[in-house]
């Protein structure tokens, strides 16, 4: 998880608590340390030396959307969104969807999908200098590699730029809710975008309807029917079990307190075996 992302939801000192859901226990962190697996992004080269080119990807990526996040960070309730600065978030987004962990065995099968004509994934080839396709035996090669399955990572997150058309048209209807207080009451988790259940797994609109804390104070929510309507106070509630139940193992909140009531909201669900539906039930509650 990137950690500038995470530092709009650590406290003044650049902290914040972190629930682990495996060993169900609560500790102290900061960005540096935290949501944090090692050799994700390693490849090893033909050569036999591994190699972390994907990361600097990553931050080319990355670099380019601090200041969009900022700016909408730094934003109120007031304040218009400008349009490129909503591309650039959904860019990262985009980018951000499919590094996650969560997504790692699904992006892997569909790496197999890579080089077939008038296939989803066709906006690329493989090609040799002098531009002809290379032959079918290195394709395979290639697309049978651990090298290229962690590469797709970062091949899949183009697709809504060449497959819809009306990919820029739907950031329009993009609704940035701010806490009434200004204080930060939305949480982070390692998996922290929650897509609406019909379109998870759907490469091309998997980012048409799904909700996204930007920060502590600002959530991202994105669906078919822009929301025009205040939300009722317990929408926070759920929205953020909904961030402990979509987490692989780690979540984080600057107030502990608010954070212990979070996961005892959450283990009732748990208890009573509903978790299945926190998600869609938060969907019910926007449209």
């Amino acid at each position: 998880m990137p950690r500038y992302y995470l530092k709009g939801f650590t406290n003044g000192d650049n902290k914040f608590f972190v629930y682990d859901k495996e060993n169900d226990r609560i500790f102290v962190s900061s960005p540096d340390t935290a949501f944090f697996e090692n050799n994700l992004n390693i490849v090893t080269l033909p050569n036999g030396h591994s190699s972390d080119f994907l990361e600097d990807m990553y931050t080319k990526i990355e670099n380019q959307s601090w200041g969009p996040l900022d700016r909408v960070r730094e934003s109120t309730y007031k304040t218009p969104i400008a349009l490129p600065d909503k591309m650039h978030l959904f860019l990262f987004l985009s980018f951000l969807y499919w590094r996650l962990p969560s997504n790692i065995a699904y992006v892997e099968r569909l790496s197999e999908k890579a080089f077939v004509d008038g296939g989803e994934f066709d906006y690329f080839r493989l090609v040799n200098k002098s531009g002809q396709r290379a032959p079918k035996e290195v394709t395979e090669m290639l697309k049978n590699s651990q090298a290229f399955k962690k590469i797709f990572k970062q091949i899949i997150p183009f697709i809504p730029f060449y497959k819809d058309r009306d990919w820029a048209t739907r950031l329009e209807g993009w609704r940035f809710l701010y806490t009434g207080d200004g204080k930060s009451w939305d949480i982070v988790g390692d998996s922290p975008i929650i897509a609406k259940g019909d379109n998870e797994r759907d490469f091309v609109n998997c980012l048409n309807e799904f909700m996204f804390p930007v920060s502590g104070k600002i959530l991202l929510i994105s669906i078919d029917k822009p929301l025009n309507r205040d939300l009722p106070p317990e929408f926070t509630i759920e929205f953020n079990t909904a961030i402990i139940q979509q987490a692989r193992r780690f979540v984080a909140c600057q107030n502990k307190g608010f954070l212990e009531a979070l996961i005892k909201h959450y283990k009732f669900y748990s208890q009573y075996d509903k978790t299945d539906r926190i998600i869609p039930d938060l969907f019910g509650m926007v449209e």
